[in-house]
């Protein structure tokens, strides 16, 4: 998923159809965003892309959280999180010549039971993102549907609209529930005998 395809899809559901239409209207990929839309649709943009941003990082919290896996040196029985790629929110296992070995969270870094080279898997916050930035998500969940159901959420609730925010809101959890569920056995009818 694109970003921009999450925050195109909750301009079209929010009727910003100036937004939209500015959006559509040329490749903007290699422009400044801001200098091409007009003032009043930049302002529009900047807070979708915000309430993107904060979807992601509600989404990576609750039902799909962002994993990582990575071999880095630990020295001292300590790993820094300033060593790794993303920003580490909890570390799920670490493993050297394939065994798991013993760890302990602190606020910085990571004490393991030894050093040298050691695989580490653990869970990251999403950073921020810009309109044409890919999610951080390889696969299709969260999709940009779920994602632009959040974004109208956040939108409905910073403009003081809660009816809208309330619906919103029904759609996004119902549809999390349902991309976190996975797909279901699909149901299949006997064919029909005739005679």
């Amino acid at each position: 998923m694109k970003i921009y395809d999450a925050v195109f899809a909750a301009a079209l559901l929010l009727g910003l159809n100036d937004l939209c239409a500015e959006l559509e209207n040329g490749d903007l990929k290699s422009l400044d965003v801001r200098e091409v839309l007009s003032e009043e649709t930049s302002g529009e943009l900047d807070i979708l892309l915000r309430c993107c941003n904060l979807v992601l990082g509600q989404l990576a919290s609750s039902d799909f959280p962002l994993t990582a896996k990575e071999t880095v040196r630990a020295q001292g029985g300590e790993i820094n999180y300033s060593d790794f790629k993303h920003k580490v929110k909890d570390v799920v296992c670490v493993t050297k010549s394939g065994k798991k070995i013993s760890f302990t969270e602190f606020h910085d870094s990571v004490a393991v039971s030894a050093d040298g080279e050691l695989k580490v898997t653990y869970t990251f916050s999403p950073e921020k993102y810009n309109l044409y930035d890919d999610s951080p998500y390889a696969a299709d969940k969260p999709s940009a549907l779920l994602v632009s159901y959040g974004i109208a959420r956040e939108y409905c609730i910073i403009s003081g609209m809660a009816p809208d925010a309330a619906m919103w809101d029904g759609r996004f959890v119902a549809a999390a529930a349902e991309e976190a569920r996975g797909k279901r056995r699909e149901k299949r009818i006997k064919p029909r005998r005739w005679i």
